[in-house]
């Protein structure tokens, strides 16, 4: 973490920054009046007041500094970002322009008001003899009224430092790229804009860390990770809503309406009923010469040919009787003493169970049911010593990697599978890349699932999510006793709302003191907010039936593909 006089360091150059002198006289200034009466003011500082009736509600200025102390654990500020001079130009009836000089860099900012957005522009021109990693533009103060709630991404700056760009959009820190807040009177969306995907967070400062609980007035500043390279220039865009109407939807519009843009809509076909997950390998303390695979005993020795028939013969009826679509095998190829399970190399069956697979994908498909395997499809294994596997994460700029990873999946489809958990994968920016190459090989009629997500990865493939049961009191949220994606509630509703046609899956993973005997069942729970339940292959026949019941109220036909 960073020591406390680097910290001390990047906070008193902060503030300093905030107190920056313009440069600009005093009458200087463009102002903007939105239909519902919000009055912006744009003065050499950029974009400095916002005022909604007679009160206002945030001011400051909007700046531009390097930020590359983001990607060290020892950066520093130093004095080459203080602005010496501005210029103000109104280049529109609702446009200004303001360019701020550097030392060594140029700021040119264009404003553009439409209703209640503003959109902002700006052109970095970099003079010095080192690449910027990153942007850094603000800092508005905001004052809510009272503690505002939303997405609002808050790490303190030793935090940001310690996980080098984790905190970035996309990953599984900052699932969704757009940001809103709400308060007492108003409420703000903030979006990127533009044509393409970046790195960038918008973030949300205290107004003092050392009381945590206070939040409110919010210190706003947008971060962009992408490069100015000496000499050089590159140009970014955000978009600012400030609105009297506080619902989420609309103030995320614009990010919407970017995202749409950018990512487009959904690349597969979903099928909403419930699937069955069968985990059969178990431990290396299995491993035996009667279990040289370590697998599971009964129906999941897919390494004999009775254990197969067992399987089939177990769940091929339960589906059928359930109307179920398929099952997700996790374990596939048992248990490697070598470790890095899930495995990677994920294709790589024993001969015994290659064989039966013929066995399983013939009973699916007489059946009209799919099947499908976990897979790791972010990383590759690699020998750490002579006895054990570590992982390495793929390099989606490297061609040959994809490739390798791609016919890893086209061996296990020529086996019939086409249904793949994706564990450790989905919250990254390397994730998006790779399953964009992925769906683009396997087409829509694969489906695949994600054990992590953002929203940037959706419109290519499913979600997975572990869900909680919490007794109320088991834990300082859990105000009501309920079921509890991992997810969360609201990113899965931005998800749907930002791609129509989405699909994410889950299942009960933990209980949290004990749930009531009149309580709903969590298929009940999943169904009414749009999840498809998974089913424990143990426990399906048993529940075939009314299983099958509960997903008719909440299907229609139409909806199974």
């Amino acid at each position: 973490m960073t020591s406390g006089r680097n910290r001390k360091v990047i906070l008193c150059s902060l503030v300093v920054w905030l107190l920056a002198s313009s440069g600009v006289r005093a009458g200087d200034n463009f102002v903007y009046q939105s239909p519902d009466g919000t009055r912006y003011v744009v003065s050499g500082k950029g974009l400095s007041q916002i005022d909604l009736g007679e009160k206002t509600v945030a001011r400051g200025q909007w700046l531009f500094q390097p930020a590359d102390w983001m990607f060290t654990r020892a950066g520093k500020l130093d004095a080459s970002w203080k602005m010496t001079a501005s210029t103000f130009q109104r280049t529109g009836e609702n446009s200004v322009s303001v360019v701020q000089e550097y030392p060594q860099f140029r700021a040119a900012f264009d404003y553009f008001f439409r209703g209640e957005d503003v959109l902002v522009k700006v052109r970095v021109e970099n003079f010095s003899e080192k690449t910027i990693r990153v942007s850094r533009f603000g800092s508005l103060t905001f004052d809510f009224g009272e503690n505002p709630e939303g997405i609002m991404p808050v790490w303190h700056i030793s935090y940001l430092q310690a996980t080098e760009g984790g905190c970035f959009h996309p990953s599984h820190l900052n699932r969704i790229g757009g940001s809103y807040a709400t308060g007492k009177d108003f409420g703000v969306g903030l979006s990127p804009a533009g044509q393409t995907l970046r790195r960038t967070l918008f973030l949300w400062d205290l107004p003092d860390w050392s009381k945590q609980e206070v939040k409110n007035p919010r210190h706003l500043s947008f971060f962009v990770a992408e490069a100015v390279p000496a000499g050089g220039a590159n140009s970014f865009q955000f978009i600012l809503r400030l609105s009297r109407e506080k619902r989420w939807s609309h103030l995320l519009e614009p990010y919407r309406d970017y995202f749409q843009k950018v990512l487009g809509p959904v690349r597969y076909q979903a099928d909403y009923r419930l699937l069955a997950v069968a985990h059969v390998n178990r431990n290396v303390e299995s491993i035996s010469p009667e279990n040289p695979y370590g697998f599971h005993g009964g129906f999941r020795r897919l390494d004999l040919a009775e254990g197969v028939k067992a399987f089939c013969d177990t769940l091929v009826p339960a589906l059928k009787t359930a109307n179920g679509h398929g099952v997700i095998i996790w374990g596939q190829s048992g248990t490697d003493p070598r470790g890095a399970m899930y495995r990677p190399d994920f294709d790589v069956l024993p001969p015994e169970v290659k064989r039966n697979w013929t066995v399983i994908d013939r009973r699916f498909r007489e059946a009209g049911l799919r099947h499908g395997v976990c897979t790791r499809p972010g990383e590759m294994a690699v020998r750490i010593d002579w006895q054990k596997d570590g992982t390495v994460r793929i390099n989606p700029e490297d061609g040959q990697q994809l490739e390798l990873l791609w016919q890893r999946f086209k061996n296990m489809m020529e086996l019939g599978c086409s249904l793949f958990y994706l564990d450790s994968f989905g919250a990254r920016w390397e994730d998006v890349k790779i399953m964009q190459f992925l769906r683009e090989k396997m087409g829509p009629g694969i489906q695949t699932f994600a054990e992590h997500q953002c929203d940037a990865i959706m419109p290519f493939t499913g979600a997975y999510t572990e869900t909680d049961f919490y007794e109320a009191g088991q834990a300082a949220w859990a105000k009501e006793s309920g079921y509890y994606p991992r997810a969360g509630l609201r990113n899965w509703e931005i998800y749907r709302w930002l791609v129509p046609g989405v699909q994410m899956i889950s299942r009960l993973y933990d209980v949290h003191g004990s749930i009531p005997k009149d309580f709903e069942p969590v298929e009940r729970f999943f169904y009414r907010h749009r999840i498809t339940p998974m089913i424990e292959d143990y426990t399906l026949p048993g529940r075939a039936g009314f299983l099958r019941d509960l997903q008719a109220q909440y299907l229609k036909e139409s909806e199974f593909k």
